[in-house]
């Protein structure tokens, strides 16, 4: 009979007597006095687990398999600013204030000055980038709670 090991506790089991009773341990009553017991403690096993040994050889197996957390951000801080921009200048109005900019410092072509001319470019950037970013730590902290919580695994 094979019993599962606990990292914490250790389990005994007792030999079958061939009373009625499938099983007998310290917690559990018996029909006869504990005194009178008699019990040839060659047949117990008694089980301490020892899982620091294997410490180093755990580490290397879980290594080659894949982590188990979720990941929903868009963005690390390395790749927040150039992700953000090649997505805002997909949108059409980001596009045509930029070539606003582009023309406007040719000096032939220059409709308005320099400066403001980039306001509502930069007040637009910066407005979705604050949006965004903080979208993307909500979403961040929400997966640290998330895989960080407690789970409940099921063997068939």
């Amino acid at each position: 009979m094979t019993l599962p090991v606990d990292s914490t506790t250790y389990h005994w089991q007792w030999p079958k007597e061939e009373s009625s009773q499938l099983e007998s341990t310290p917690l559990l009553s018996s029909d006869k006095p504990r005194q009178n017991q008699k019990h040839n403690w060659d047949k117990w096993r008694i089980v301490f687990p020892s899982n620091a040994r294997f410490q180093k050889e755990l580490e290397r197996v879980l290594k080659t398999y894949c982590k188990n957390g979720i990941r929903t951000t868009k963005y690390t801080l390395l790749t927040f600013v150039p992700q953000n921009l090649f997505e805002q200048f997909h949108r059409l109005a980001n596009i045509y204030f930029l070539l606003l900019v582009i023309i406007n410092w040719f000096p032939q072509l220059e409709v308005f000055q320099r400066d403001i001319t980039m306001v509502p470019l930069i007040a637009v950037l910066l407005a979705i980038a604050v949006k965004d970013g903080t979208e993307d730590y909500k979403r961040y902290k929400l997966d640290q709670q998330i895989n960080s919580s407690k789970t409940k695994a099921y063997n068939k």
